[in-house]
């Protein structure tokens, strides 16, 4: 993706004077302006969306990604940003992405060329994505919400997922399970609940299994098989509880062992995270980590609409928000 850094540095000039041809704005000689315009048509550099930003021409749009929405988390973190949104006067152009980058980067890209004013980007947890280069090579105003790659220092606002996963684990330690199995996938979230659930277990000097640390690949089917195995392990070796990354990766896990004909909680305790409106209202009530998922949605807004009135002028913020265990049925004490 090329900048307007690049644009100025193959034309040998200042990023103000490809600024001020852009926007017609300012004398600049033939000769300067033939050798910008050249430089834009042999780098493809995209000049419209960018000209409507440097005028500064508000469209009064901004662009949001996520994952997908029938994970209830994502409508409930959409509302949070949505209900403020509209107080702001501003009108929200969504986007799912199925956690598919070229698909990601062709959405933003059309984002962009509409002249959204910001973005918000719930999907991008890899200091090498592309998407997070072009919203940077594009100079303008975004954060990241909910998902964010490791030690990242621009804008954003996740829960703490090393707290949701020791938080999950201390609670099934406290019931006494030893025994613990972890459902993860591929995403920093994930990595981070591991994280906690080790730093949980070892605190307690309890021994981690690592046959028992499974990528679940925050897929239903794929969990769904890997709960009819764990029950099916012999009982001496079986897990007693498993600690999901996700509510729907708990739920697939519940479902495969009541598929199989076990009992929960008598037989395994499942806790979940994220607290997703219908996990009280599953077969069996789910015990869950609460990650604060509307209140993602209204602090990530909050922080994009500051970044967009100060212009440049800001320092940028790092929001960890606390996670809350929810105690319901589908967990039980051994001790």
């Amino acid at each position: 993706m090329t900048s307007i850094k690049e644009v100025a540095k193959k034309a040998g000039v200042s990023t103000a004077t490809v600024s001020a041809v852009i926007n017609q704005n300012k004398y600049v000689s033939e000769e300067l302006r033939l050798r910008i315009e050249d430089s834009i048509e042999e780098l493809n550099y995209r000049p419209n969306r960018v000209a409507r930003r440097l005028k500064g021409k508000k469209t009064n749009l901004i662009g949001v990604t996520v994952t997908e929405l029938t994970n209830p988390f994502y409508p409930n973190m959409l509302k949070g940003i949505e209900n403020l949104a509209y107080q702001q006067n501003y009108n929200l152009i969504l986007s799912t992405t199925g956690d598919d980058e070229d698909k990601e980067y062709r959405l933003l890209e059309s984002m962009l060329n509409q002249g959204v004013d910001g973005i918000i980007l719930s999907t991008v947890d890899n200091h090498e994505s592309n998407t997070l280069k072009l919203v940077e090579d594009e100079n303008i105003p975004y954060i990241l919400i909910n998902r964010a790659p490791a030690h990242y220092n621009h804008s954003m606002v996740c829960v703490d997922s090393i707290k949701v996963g020791e938080t999950a684990t201390e609670k099934l330690i406290q019931l006494g399970h030893e025994r613990i199995s972890f459902v993860g996938g591929k995403r920093q979230n994930s990595f981070d609940r591991e994280k906690g659930f080790r730093k949980a277990m070892n605190h307690h000097g309890l021994k981690i299994d690592e046959s028992l640390i499974i990528d679940g690949d925050y897929d239903s089917n794929k969990t769904y098989k890997i709960a009819k195995k764990l029950y099916e392990l012999p009982k001496d070796i079986r897990p007693t509880a498993i600690f999901a990354a996700s509510d729907m990766m708990a739920f697939a896990v519940a479902r495969g062992y009541l598929d199989n004909g076990a009992k929960i909680p008598e037989e395994i305790s499942i806790i979940g995270a994220d607290n997703i409106p219908f996990s009280k209202d599953f077969r069996i009530p789910l015990t869950t980590v609460d990650v604060q998922s509307r209140n993602i949605g209204r602090r990530g807004f909050e922080l994009l609409n500051e970044l967009i009135k100060n212009k440049g002028n800001y320092s940028h913020q790092q929001i960890l928000l606390d996670p809350k265990l929810i105690e319901r049925s589908s967990t039980l004490s051994i001790l």
